[in-house]
């Protein structure tokens, strides 16, 4: 991989949001990698180079905070979770668990990239790429 490509991996069930996921990191400039359980998450996430990893918390087989919790001593990328899960408990429970940011179903794809962009720019102080992530690809 060169330097420019950026990559993320997204750990989710549901069909449609993770092929809104994928597009929306895709025209953000990332390379996507999908997984549809936590098993097959955390197996992707194991010695990954992704940026960024997307997490569902209701994952059919491994509840998503848990997937969290193995994933974040050894993973240095930012993780993200998302959830219908809405209370104030499930945000602190994810974040708890090592994720860096909590993002509430349903979702718009504007506040998906402008959550990315903020945790990623942050970590660079990058502002090309928090605005590419705000706009997308155009």
């Amino acid at each position: 991989m060169t330097a420019d490509t950026r990559t993320a991996l997204v750990i989710e069930d549901d069909d449609d949001i993770r092929r809104l996921l994928e597009i929306v990191l895709q025209q953000s400039g990332f390379t996507v990698t999908s997984a549809i359980d936590g098993a097959t998450g955390l197996e992707a996430a194991r010695g990954t180079d992704a940026e960024i990893v997307t997490v569902d918390v209701g994952l059919p087989d491994v509840d998503g905070y848990e997937v969290v919790r193995r994933i974040r001593p050894d993973f240095g990328g930012r993780i993200v979770m998302i959830s219908a899960r809405s209370t104030d408990a499930d945000r602190a429970a994810g974040l708890a668990a090592g994720a860096d940011a909590y993002l509430t179903k349903p979702f718009r794809p504007r506040e998906l990239r402008a959550s990315l962009a903020e945790i990623l720019g942050a970590d660079r102080g990058d502002g090309a790429l928090s605005d590419t992530l705000q706009r997308g690809h155009e």
